[in-house]
């Protein structure tokens, strides 16, 4: 028997119960969850990731290392091919690589992506960070790709937000975005929110709107993990407690426990999805783990009886992942990594759970506001 044999009637009837009557929000309307095909539930392809200002406390308000002054030219340079190498391991940082701006170019790489069999794209832009609803939407009419939009607040300090942010009011407009949208446009899954500390009042409020408002729509929440286990652990108590169904939560950037899975099993027994979502990336001296580390967890997490619970993506946020900078493009998870995997042993089920069935689940409405 393959490792996902097992599992492959329980999340049958999972996926039946959770579809029935259910629905996905695209950017260009409600469509059926079976109409989905293979999707990346982390991506982006209008965005903007650069520090929002150049302080010192900015920087480190959004855990990042400010450029030195030897760094600064080239943080403030425009990208090109001689920044390349030095971005790919780490090695420098730039302001340009940051920004997705680019709707043609967008256009383009989502096309390639539909070129290499994907089916739907969730672009997890909060707004304040470059999302553009109606780009989005022409995005998704040029290339058939079927394009799911973010909403909320990714973290109180990026953008710059008031410190005394009411998690009602923004609770508000997350439903808003979601049931109403921007000129049409609404938004299908709530994030990506950043690692946020509920123990902070202002990162507390994002977390509390964020269940509240899944708990009045259904949409489910993408997050990023937080770096210590304690703490991942009370920011899935405070969703929970306010009401979000912890099994409509993906925890992503989980890449890093990618060579211990036993530090996996924590999340997995709040009934989180476990996403890996750094796929396609350079290693460089600061990496933690590398996509074989992620492929043998994924193989190891199947064989534990977790395949129904394991989301694959690429969080492709910057200029050098492009096809067009040199870089995997959105179609790596299955141009590449999924090859991998078949390499491994990795069975057609296996890749179907994963790819498809998985991220259909997370993405499916079964109970919701009604659109005005």
């Amino acid at each position: 028997m393959s490792t996902t044999d097992s599992t492959a009637g329980a999340v049958g009837a999972a996926q039946a119960a959770q579809e029935s009557g259910g629905t996905v929000v695209t950017v260009t309307g409600e469509i059926s969850p079976a109409a989905l095909g293979v999707v990346l539930p982390h991506e982006h392809l209008l965005s903007d990731y650069a520090t929002p200002h150049d302080t010192a406390e900015s920087w480190a308000a959004v855990g990042r290392a400010r450029p030195t002054a030897a760094g600064w030219q080239p943080y403030q340079a425009p990208l090109t091919m001689e920044l390349l190498g030095d971005i790919g391991v780490g090695a420098a940082v730039n302001r340009d690589n940051w920004r997705l701006h680019d709707e043609e170019l967008a256009a383009a790489e989502a096309a390639a992506l539909r070129r290499a069999g994907g089916g739907t794209l969730v672009d997890a832009t909060a707004p304040g960070l470059g999302r553009r609803p109606a780009a989005l939407r022409r995005v998704a009419e040029a290339t058939g790709l079927r394009l799911v939009m973010g909403s909320g607040r990714y973290h109180p300090a990026w953008p710059a937000g008031p410190a005394d942010l009411s998690a009602e009011r923004l609770a508000e407009e997350i439903v808003c975005d979601l049931t109403e949208g921007v000129r049409g446009v609404r938004a299908g899954i709530i994030g990506h929110l950043a690692a946020l500390d509920p123990t902070a009042p202002a990162e507390r409020a994002v977390l509390v709107a964020a269940a509240q408002a899944s708990a009045s729509t259904g949409a489910a929440i993408s997050l990023s993990r937080s770096a210590d286990a304690a703490t991942q652990q009370r920011v899935l108590d405070v969703l929970a407690a306010e009401g979000a169904d912890l099994a409509r939560v993906a925890v992503g950037h989980c890449d890093g426990l990618a060579p211990r899975p036993d530090d996996l099993e924590p999340l997995l027994e709040r009934g989180v999805f476990v996403q890996f979502d750094q796929l396609g990336r350079l290693p460089s001296v600061h990496s933690v783990s590398d996509d074989q580390d992620v492929a043998a967890a994924v193989l190891e997490l199947a064989g534990r009886g977790h395949a129904a619970r394991v989301l694959l993506s690429q969080d492709v946020s910057t200029k050098a992942q492009l096809l067009a900078y040199g870089g995997g493009g959105y179609g790596f998870v299955l141009t590449q990594f999924v090859p991998y995997l078949r390499m491994l042993g990795a069975d057609d089920a296996l890749v179907t759970t994963l790819t498809v069935d998985n991220p259909r689940r997370l993405l499916t409405l079964t109970h919701r506001r009604a659109a005005s």
